[in-house]
């Protein structure tokens, strides 16, 4: 309870907040990269086709041919992103930033900041967006919006004829393909990147906290590399959901409060009736 008054009191007193949202903020919102319960029972023909089980092993089948694979996203895009309506977890959290600075990093891949009304400017999507898409040809030919894609071949019958629905680059005619990091052809975004970068430099001197919110053995590059960043500035602090106070760095830990509670407790916890 100590480190839940100590987490609202910082991130009340900040003038700026930078959201590290990972795979346990995804769950929140009803997207488990590995869970199998809920794949198993949504995706039945997924499973008896190609034997896999969550979200994580369907993003990780190659061996398709183009059409396949745009089946296959465009039922999993669907389902979890253009079918998807907030959570209140995620309504607290754009309560409890909206009159803030605000920068989110994110690591969840499912367009769910922009779905619930955060700045879409104020938004860098590490691993991806998967609701965009990239040339496959591994030039970075830039990103191309793909719902209205999604939506005229999910649920289509897997022995119809998608092939002529595939998206091609504009630039040079190759298939595009989701962004995401699924081979070496990812590029991040890299205006998103920029902007974040900026961000950071305008707020050195800023009273600054960084709430990271269910980043877990998914994307551990979210935490150690931020937590060495708010060791270099003394107006930075760090609050963290499902970390021990005691693994923190040591340099940050006066400043810092490191809290048992999961993403969704912690948010409650921050946010004042």
């Amino acid at each position: 309870m100590e480190n839940l008054n100590k987490a609202r009191q910082l991130v009340q007193k900040a003038d700026t907040v930078i959201v590290v949202a990972g795979n346990g903020l995804a769950k929140t919102e009803g997207l488990d990269l590995l869970g199998q319960e809920d794949f198993e029972r949504d995706f039945p023909t997924i499973v008896q086709k190609y034997d896999v089980h969550s979200v994580g092993y369907a993003l990780d089948e190659h061996k398709l041919s183009w059409a396949e694979k745009w089946q296959l996203w465009s039922n999993l895009i669907q389902r979890y992103s253009l079918d998807y309506h907030p959570s209140k977890t995620l309504q607290k959290l754009k309560q409890l930033i909206d009159n803030k600075q605000y920068f989110i990093a994110t690591s969840a891949f499912g367009h769910f900041f922009e779905t619930a009304g955060f700045n879409e400017k104020r938004i860098f999507n590490v691993f991806g967006d998967w609701t965009k898409a990239q040339c496959s040809s591994g030039i970075n030919h830039g990103l191309k919006d793909c719902q209205s894609v999604v939506q005229k071949i999910a649920g289509k019958k897997p022995d119809t004829n998608i092939e002529e629905l595939v998206p091609k680059c504009d630039v040079c005619g190759q298939p595009l393909e989701i962004h995401m990091p699924l081979n070496e052809h990812f590029y991040p975004d890299t205006e998103a990147n920029t902007r974040f970068r900026w961000f950071l430099t305008g707020n050195e001197d800023k009273n600054t906290v960084f709430l990271e919110l269910g980043v877990d053995e998914t994307s551990p590059q979210l935490r150690e590399p931020i937590e060495h960043l708010v060791a270099e500035f003394p107006q930075w602090s760090y609050v963290a959901a499902d970390f021990k106070q005691e693994n923190l760095l040591p340099e940050i830990q006066e400043r810092s409060a490191g809290t048992n509670a999961d993403a969704a407790s912690l948010i409650n916890n921050l946010v004042m009736e």
